[in-house]
């Protein structure tokens, strides 16, 4: 595993509450139910309002990446986008993520999967210690409202993309919902700052990202782009 420079969790910040979050009880159970799509389902649409089948759908373009081709998962979790890459398909895959707890746990599912090209990569998604233009395609899953600089992290994933290199994510998004306003606490919990859906449509034009797609869905948005 490689294990780039990693931020210094400073106290009450973003990244000190999401070492904590998932190093501790709640980081098993996140990882069980996202693997579980059913259940996730379920928690998705009593907890969020919304629908999480299209993070699970978005996953097959994954199958559609060239021979040698270059992906990105940051942050990975607990591997849960493994599902969708073959053991016999020929390409790097680089899985990110700043929780040491989340890695171990990625790593055991992609010995389970018998997946011998994933490296594993401890730092933040913010900062992927690759060079410019290396990757065909990006996922960022569920990461960017944990974040403490979302902005910045969308930033860098216009840097690690190719000309013609595709995003595709989800986050949530605060929003004038009540149950946006009572669920999404930015700066609070595992949360950072957040943003809006229009604010993650900005944050991608901004990081030269084109044919830009934000779909809401209760309380997630699933976002897709190319690099030009």
């Amino acid at each position: 595993m490689i294990r780039a420079e990693v931020p210094v969790p400073g106290e009450g910040d973003a990244i000190e509450r999401n070492y904590a979050l998932f190093g501790g009880p709640f980081g098993p159970v996140y990882s069980f139910y996202m693997e579980h799509e059913p259940v996730s389902r379920l928690i998705a649409r009593v907890v969020w309002g919304a629908d999480i089948g299209p993070f699970y759908t978005s996953m097959r373009v994954i199958d559609e990446v060239p021979r040698g081709g270059v992906i990105i998962d940051a942050p990975c979790g607990a591997g849960v986008a493994f599902r969708a890459l073959r053991p016999e398909q020929d390409v790097r895959y680089l899985a990110v993520d700043l929780s040491p707890a989340m890695l171990r746990r990625a790593r055991s599912r992609a010995r389970k999967r018998g997946l011998p090209q994933i490296e594993f990569i401890e730092a933040d998604a913010g900062a992927v210690p690759v060079a410019d233009a290396a990757a065909d395609l990006f996922l960022s899953y569920f990461g960017l409202h944990c974040f403490h600089d979302p902005a910045a992290a969308v930033r860098e994933i216009g840097r690690c993309l190719r000309p013609g290199g595709r995003v595709l994510g989800g986050a949530i998004v605060s929003g004038p919902s009540l149950r946006q306003k009572v669920l999404v606490r930015p700066r609070r919990g595992a949360f950072g700052p957040v943003g809006t859906a229009e604010d993650v449509a900005q944050w991608l034009q901004d990081a030269g990202i084109h044919h830009v797609t934000v779909d809401c869905e209760g309380a997630f948005v699933y976002f897709s782009g190319s690099r030009a």
